[in-house]
């Protein structure tokens, strides 16, 4: 995982765009309604990957609200450890894993193990919630 030192190297400072933040907000529930739909015993990497993804919008859309772009996953990840200490260093350490995992999925193929989504539900579906309510806060 890369610091923000080095991340800021990667990334544009922009206008703060609201309307953008708005736009994937709803887009986000959407996903978020969409995934619930998936079984993940069966369709775990799917299931996994989409929830990666869900993370990932959440913290393009604070980035837009706070006047930064990046089109680098691991900057989205620095940018969350440097801003928002509402989460601990072992949320971000997860989110950075679920990133790379994310990468094996969607670049190899990799098939996650159901147990993988038994075991880290919780986490994951916690962090969301996190981030929505900060997101939501800052949308006001």
């Amino acid at each position: 995982m890369i610091e923000w030192e080095e991340a800021k190297n990667q990334l544009m400072r922009t206008s703060i765009d609201k309307e953008k933040a708005k736009s994937l907000y709803l887009m986000l529930k959407e996903r978020r309604e969409a995934v619930k739909f998936l079984d993940p015993i069966r369709f775990t990497s799917i299931v996994v990957e989409q929830y990666y993804e869900i993370i990932k919008e959440y913290l393009t859309a604070l980035m837009a609200l706070d006047g930064y772009k990046s089109l680098s996953h691991e900057v989205l990840v620095a940018f969350l450890k440097k801003f928002y200490k509402e989460f601990s260093e072992q949320e971000i350490l997860f989110i950075d894993a679920m990133r790379k995992l994310r990468n094996r999925i969607n670049y190899d193929g990799f098939k996650v193990k159901p147990q993988y989504w038994e075991m880290n539900k919780d986490a994951i579906l916690k962090i969301i919630e996190n981030l929505n309510k900060i997101l939501e806060r800052k949308l006001k």
